[in-house]
């Protein structure tokens, strides 16, 4: 009986062993690509509270092979964990650009970890989760049309789940003279692991710059490829809000293959020229158009029209394009073209006009460009520097403007591909006070005829806020923006006249007259004079990610530069009663500066304001501080006076 007892308990055990090892197994997502999905997944849990967050990323991966040929390889493989609607609006639908002329893309993994189980299976990608769509940029451009963004739809996705997917694109020719990029480790959300390989033909040697605590790369040599891993653990989000160039405060890397600036260059010149040539019809049909023009800003001016009038403007990346773009004879004949096929046209029309012109490249805000380091990835679209009999200008293709260079260049690294390794760092030296953006504005208001005010202004603008670009022409462009001026701060004023003092690039002075209508009392009669915020400065002149309705961020700010804004508005009152004027105010920290001086003497109210901001960057801890004086500064109550 005892023996009978210790078999079927022996048995039973048996049994038990065998159900949990199976259901151990039905819980293991297994290993992905030398990945082990649930140590990745246990990692997470640990270190991270995962109902805080949309999503947590247990992998990041990015793989760029350079092969013997010069092809391109890059692999991506992402794992994610989804915990709300958000997550799945950012992860479960990819939209992956390529270019079918140039590249094929392969599908490797898309898969949803459900209720113990992958949907699909390991082996397998749904046919209904890949679609294959035209950009819609690009759906009225028959010569782009090659251009692929494929639609990644996750199966089965619920709340909560972890998602899988790996794809490759291989670029032909791709890396072929050379190649580079940047990489930076944080991601949307925070991550358990995030890795950045680049491997290399054996003979190939590559440069490299890390900046803000990225790491030193493991390397594996091998015979015919040299691999250099990238690798961080427990990587946090970027900070929020996201800004234009997050390398500026994010561990990154910055990678290049180019042998050297001028090789680069070479290489982008030697297409851009060649695709640069008018049809003989054309270029007498230009010249016919340009006659008349009185002056080269006139004739510069007019081959803007030209482009902007006969070519309509794609807004796509033009870097799929980048050493292939079309001839200038095409996009003319097409009537559109992206951003560098727009560069070649109006590089050829200009030429033909008897300019200078080049195309020429500027950096994102406060990119660390090296000299050392040849490569595009810190610069945007290419441009068109035009040159002349005093004119010193920049067509930006894309938005279709033309602004003087001084203006264009301010504080961005400058780059010409026909100037070999020579690199402009034009805002050098910015820290000291001659090179602040300094914005005056002086506006004084007299009674006049019929109940209203006659009024005079003076400005005097640089740097940043300088208005050459808006003002100059010979269609009363300056009569035009002094209007926009005034009426921001007095709706309903009008410019009568203007006299500039200075006209020149970098600085303008002009002085001017206006009137404004009568100003209706209230039900008490008293009458209220409000000055609006004046357009073109600091508040403007302020990256689209500053939000004065942020308590906290934990992105930096970047900033033009150092700029100062002085608006002085100036009131006779003469015997009317003053009700309400502001009280004088200052404020001072380690950002800068705001004051508020308020004087009533002989029958005239002088409201004067000031903000000085000292930095080009402000750190995410600053942030309360530039807040405060932007809340200052744009306080309605400050620019407000009540008389009767």
């Amino acid at each position: 009986m005892r023996r009978f007892k210790s078999i079927s308990i022996g048995i039973i055990f048996a049994a038990f062993l065998m159900i949990f090892s199976i259901q151990l197994n039905a819980d293991s997502m297994g290993v992905s690509q030398g990945y082990d999905l649930d140590e990745l997944w246990a990692r997470a849990q640990r270190q991270f509270d995962i109902s805080k967050y949309d999503a947590v990323l247990l992998l990041e991966s990015r793989y760029l092979t350079i092969l013997d040929n010069g092809d391109l390889r890059t692999r991506v493989h992402r794992v994610v964990r989804i915990s709300t609607d958000v997550g799945i609006d950012d992860h479960a639908d990819l939209r992956i650009p390529w270019n079918s002329a140039t590249s094929t893309l392969n599908i490797i993994a898309l898969r949803t970890w459900m209720d113990n189980k992958w949907w699909p299976d390991e082996s397998e990608v749904s046919e209904t989760a890949v679609v294959e769509t035209l950009p819609f940029a690009l759906a009225q451009a028959d010569d782009y049309t090659s251009m692929r963004e494929t639609m990644l739809l996750h199966d089965g996705v619920e709340l909560q789940c972890i998602m899988e997917t790996i794809y490759e694109i291989e670029e032909r020719g791709g890396a072929k003279v050379g190649s580079d990029g940047l990489w930076v480790f944080p991601q949307i959300d925070p991550a358990v692991l995030v890795e950045f390989t680049l491997s290399v033909p054996s003979g190939v040697t590559p440069a490299f710059q890390f900046g803000n605590g990225a790491p030193e790369p493991d390397i594996e040599g091998g015979t015919d490829q040299t691999t250099y891993i990238w690798e961080m653990a427990y990587v946090d989000r970027l900070g929020s809000p996201i800004i234009s160039n997050p390398a500026v405060y994010a561990p990154h890397v910055t990678w290049s293959t180019w042998k050297d600036w001028e090789t680069l260059g070479n290489e982008i010149i030697s297409s851009f020229d060649e695709a640069a040539v008018l049809s003989d019809a054309l270029a007498d049909s230009l010249s016919e158009h340009l006659n008349h023009e009185p002056s080269n800003a006139a004739k510069a001016r007019a081959v803007v029209s030209l482009v902007n009038e006969w070519t309509r403007s794609i807004h796509y990346d033009s870097g799929f394009w980048r050493f292939s773009p079309r001839s200038a004879k095409r996009t003319w004949e097409t009537a559109y073209g992206h951003g560098l096929d727009r560069a070649v046209l109006a590089a050829a029309l200009f030429r033909v006009a008897g300019f200078s012109a080049e195309p020429v490249l500027r950096s994102a805000p406060s990119a660390a460009v090296g000299l050392d380091m040849p490569g595009l990835s810190h610069f945007g679209d290419i441009a068109v520097l035009v040159e002349g009999l005093r004119l010193n200008a920049v067509f930006d293709p894309v938005e279709g403007s033309l602004e003087h260079a001084n203006s264009w260049i301010y504080g961005k690294v400058v780059w010409r591909p026909d100037g070999g390794n020579e690199l402009r760092f034009p805002g050098e030296g910015h820290d000291n006070p001659e090179f602040w953006s300094r914005n005056d504005l002086v506006l004084t208001l007299e009674p006049g005829d019929g109940g209203g005010f006659c009024g005079t202004g003076f400005l005097s603008a640089d740097g940043v806020f300088c208005p050459y670009d808006e003002m100059a022409g010979l269609e009363g462009e300056a009569l035009s923006y002094l209007n926009r001026l005034v009426q921001s701060v007095f709706p309903g004023a009008a410019v009568q006249g203007y006299n500039p003092e200075a006209f020149g690039s970098f600085h303008v002075t002009a002085g001017f007259e206006f009137t404004l209508k009568s100003l209706d009392p209230d039900s008490r009669g008293r009458t209220c004079i409000n000055a609006g915020i004046p357009m073109y400065g600091i508040t403007d002149n302020l990256s689209s990610d500053v939000h004065l309705y942020d308590e906290q961020r934990s992105s930096p700010v970047l900033l033009s530069g150092k700029m100062h804004q002085n608006i002085e508005l100036r009131i006779k009152t003469g015997d009317r009663e003053i009700v309400y004027l502001p009280e004088i105010q200052a404020l001072e920290n380690n950002v800068g500066r705001f004051t508020l001086t308020v004087e009533n003497r002989d029958g005239w109210v002088t409201i004067d304001r000031e903000l000085s901001l000292n930095k080009t960057t402000v750190q995410p801890e600053e942030w309360p501080s530039l807040r405060s004086l932007l809340l200052e500064d744009s306080d309605a109550a400050y620019r407000m006076i009540l008389m009767k």
